[in-house]
């Protein structure tokens, strides 16, 4: 997307609709996404970074599978308005015990649930 002179213009641009959705030649329609915060930058880089190296080191781990689909499932828990903290902390158990001794898996799940540990109350 074009730079503005503010930094990211992250409008989405539509031609030939109009706020209705119908068709309307030669009319543009703007949506302006909201920020994404910080945070949520930060726990989405983790997570990618998490299932990556699960796939790096799959044939190292007991279920590898498994563990991808736990790390989905704890995504979108932690995409609820209010994550159910009882079901984030069994599926960071579940990685952490899955992880066994593959260090960079285990440091990156231990770091995953030191970070969103510090949002659960």
């Amino acid at each position: 997307m074009p730079q503005g002179p503010q930094g990211n213009d992250n409008r989405v641009k539509a031609k030939n609709f109009t706020n209705s959705g119908a068709y309307a030649p030669g009319g543009t329609a703007n949506y302006t996404a909201a920020p994404v915060p910080p945070d949520t930058l930060e726990l989405r880089t983790r997570l990618d970074e998490l299932q990556r190296l699960l796939s790096q080191y799959a044939d190292a781990l007991p279920d590898a599978e498994e563990l991808r689909q736990v790390t989905g499932e704890l995504g979108a828990q932690l995409q609820q308005p209010e994550p159910n903290r009882t079901v984030v902390r069994s599926l960071l158990t579940a990685l952490t015990t899955g992880a066994g001794g593959v260090t960079d898996v285990l440091a990156a799940v231990t770091g995953l649930s030191q970070f969103v540990n510090r949002f659960l109350h």
